[in-house]
């Protein structure tokens, strides 16, 4: 059995540590109307998979009915990965299937999140079994790439979860039989992430008050509202779900096929029937197909929602569903010529709460992609919108030109029911900390014109920006700055990104170690041997280790290599095995001034480092380990070397003598040794 989605390499220990992490983005602005600033802020107490956060607004302009500070969210959130469970209690987005619209609740959730298990293969892929005579190599041939597998010995064998895109396709896989021939077998298979793989249950619990006029007011919860869905993968081919909601007056369930028709085509179907004390009984039925591949694609569907049909946000005072219709079309020729052809039809329902119309709005677009050469790509878009009697043609080309990595132009003109209008771009990218980026653009219309300009700097410890545009005569500006703000340990990390997770890499007390993530080196460690790893995607296995050809000369390494996987906004601690190393020779003898015997173990402590005398009683002492004594000889029985300042030993020429003590044998390293000395005994010479 070869399971390919298996890892090459096994996790090391993460060890999580407790920090306040605050993200912070400040904004600035100044328009000929009013002068206002403000700022978003989330602060996280976490350690591990534990998080206690909340997050506000600030605006010194926020309105009459605005309060100037608002609070967003906040909750306490526990995941257990090896469940793929996430514990929600606070405030939350319900999850649910497509047709089921998602609400802001404050309450609980439980809730399926494969997020957290990278490792897991959450979708069908295919498997192959086959049966080789002699012992062979096994390869696989997919879209034109051929790689190896690996060898297998004689007899049958099976390959699970071959990696494969999402979509149609076929690979192949290629053995040898008695005589050395190849022989080649082909299978067909459709792969897509709306599938679960068998076995797999994903599932969501929500309870909770909905809340009202989210970001206006920091508490304002209504109805009482319950949902939840279980989804299965019940073969490699079918996976079916059930759902429901609820709250005062309306009860709502449904269920859901996803299933693949001659590994060519993705069907969906789903049914819902809803109970309303007001509108009545009501019913919704969803039907899509779709068939993609590398290069040619194809899509649509329909929702058909009844007259009565409502769910819980209509229940709460949104629109009802709109009876929908969509498909695209897509084609791919090589990696950078696409194009595609999407048609959607929208039908509101007359509803009298909202005093909103029955309308129609219908769209047909189309673009498309291609190089002109190495450096400049044409794009062309345009289409029809039809809102009820009214029609509205667009259209829009335009070019991309690199100038060299990071600097860009572009250009393009479109006319939008009749109103013509052009701009032109340029701009160059900040890549890496310490880059400035920049865009400055100009857009021209019938009775309107706007020049602009931006610039960001991505510092280490924070990122500015700033922009500055003219509209039709008029200014303003505008000013930014971001970042995140991390205490843990016994120190403050300013950084100027936010976002995924953090690791400190401790390399002991050693300055200028050389870190790298990914084998890429990512900055060197401070004078208290630390450094602040950023930009770890969550929960995904990332290497870490040392670079040892930047390795400082009174350095050493022993164990360098990590592969960690932070969760979520956490941060964890990586120890690095690094030493300060300053070899130092000096001569041990005993009390009568004899160079002790060669071959015998020396042990310091505290460290533990061992090490073996030399001739002439010559042995190797680390003068930056911080050790104070030496033990020699075997456990029970030896002397020790009681050794001088770290200083004095390297300039130091006299030889160090050893004296005869019982060694304690509770503790070999000799960190909490016991030593006594012995008796004194009246010998006869």
């Amino acid at each position: 059995f070869r399971d390919l989605s298996k890892p090459q390499w096994a996790l090391s220990k993460t060890t999580p540590l407790l920090a306040l992490r605050i993200d912070y983005d400040l904004t600035a602005s100044i328009t000929p109307a009013r002068r206002s600033a403000g700022g978003l802020f989330d602060a996280a107490l976490v350690r591990g998979n534990l998080a206690l956060a909340t997050s506000l607004r600030a605006n010194s302009d926020a309105g009459r009915d605005i309060k100037p500070v608002v609070r967003l969210d906040s909750a306490l959130q526990l995941n257990v990965p090896r469940a793929s469970l996430a514990v929600t209690v606070g405030d939350f987005i319900s999850a649910g299937p497509v047709t089921q619209r998602a609400l802001r609740m404050g309450g609980i959730q439980l809730a399926s999140n494969f997020e957290l298990r990278p490792d897991l293969v959450t979708t069908p892929l295919p498997s192959f079994s086959g049966r080789v005579a002699v012992p062979t190599s096994v390869d696989i041939l997919n879209a034109d790439q051929r790689y190896r597998v690996g060898e297998v010995e004689p007899g049958s064998f099976t390959l699970r979860n071959v990696p494969m895109q999402t979509g149609r396709g076929e690979f192949s896989v290629v053995t040898r039989d008695a005589l050395g021939r190849e022989v080649i077998q082909s299978m067909r298979f459709y792969t897509s992430r709306s599938l679960l793989a068998p076995g797999l249950t994903g599932y969501a619990v929500n309870a909770g008050f909905v809340r009202r006029r989210y970001g206006e007011v920091s508490n304002d919860y209504g109805e009482l509202v319950g949902s939840a869905f279980l989804r299965r993968g019940l073969s490699s081919f079918l996976t079916a779900e059930v759902s429901g909601e609820s709250t005062a007056g309306l009860a709502n369930i449904g269920a859901r096929a996803d299933f693949t028709i001659g590994n060519v085509v993705l069907a969906s179907a789903e049914g819902r029937y809803s109970h309303d004390r007001i509108a009545g009984n009501g019913s919704l039925a969803r039907f899509a197909l779709e068939s993609v591949s590398q290069s040619f694609g194809i899509r649509g569907g329909v929702v058909l929602p009844s007259t009565n049909y409502r769910d819980v946000a209509s229940r709460l005072g949104d629109s009802a569903p709109s009876r929908q219709f969509f498909g695209d079309i897509s084609y791919t020729l090589g990696p950078t010529t696409q194009a595609q052809l999407a048609y959607v039809r929208q039908d509101d329902r007359f509803d009298p709460r909202l005093n909103a119309p029955a309308r129609r709005l219908e769209t047909l677009s189309g673009n498309f992609r291609m190089p002109l050469s190495s450096r400049i790509d044409f794009f062309a878009s345009g289409g029809l919108r039809r809102a009820d009697r009214s029609d509205n043609l667009f259209a829009s080309i335009g070019v991309a030109v690199n100038l060299g990595a990071p600097r860009h132009v572009g250009a393009y003109a479109s006319i939008d029911g009749g109103r013509p209008s052009a701009g032109v771009s340029y701009s160059r990218v900040d890549q890496k900390e310490g880059d400035v980026g920049y865009r400055l653009s100009a857009n021209v219309a019938p009775d309107y014109q706007r020049v602009a300009g931006s610039a960001l700097w991505r510092g280490h410890a924070l990122a500015l920006e700033g922009q500055v545009e003219e509209v039709n005569g008029a200014f303003a500006a505008r000013t930014n700055a971001r970042g995140t703000l991390i205490a843990t340990g016994d120190a403050v990390y300013a950084r100027g990104q936010t976002g995924g997770s953090f690791a400190v890499v401790r390399s002991g007390k050693v300055a200028d170690v050389a870190i790298k993530l990914e084998n890429r080196v990512v900055g060197k460690t401070d004078g208290r041997g630390r450094l602040l790893i950023q930009n770890l995607i969550p929960q995904v296995p990332m290497h870490v280790d040392v670079d040892s050809e930047q390795l400082p000369a009174e350095a050493m390494v022993r164990q360098a290599r990590h592969v960690i996987a932070v969760p979520k906004r956490a941060v964890a601690l990586v120890e690095m095995d690094v030493v300060a190393f300053r070899p130092v020779l000096r001569r041990l003898v005993d009390a009568a001034g004899s160079p002790l015997e060669a071959g015998q173990r020396v042990t310091a402590a505290p460290s533990g480092e061992t090490s073996l005398i030399g001739f002439d009683g010559l042995v190797e002492i680390n003068a930056a380990g911080g050790d104070h004594r030496l033990l020699v000889g075997p456990t029970g029985q030896g002397c020790v070397v009681d050794l001088p300042a770290a200083e004095k030993l390297e300039t130091g020429e006299e030889s160090l003598v050893c004296r005869v003590q019982v060694i304690a044998a509770k503790d070999q390293t000799g960190r909490d040794a016991l030593i006594k000395r012995p008796r004194k005994v009246a010998r006869r010479d």
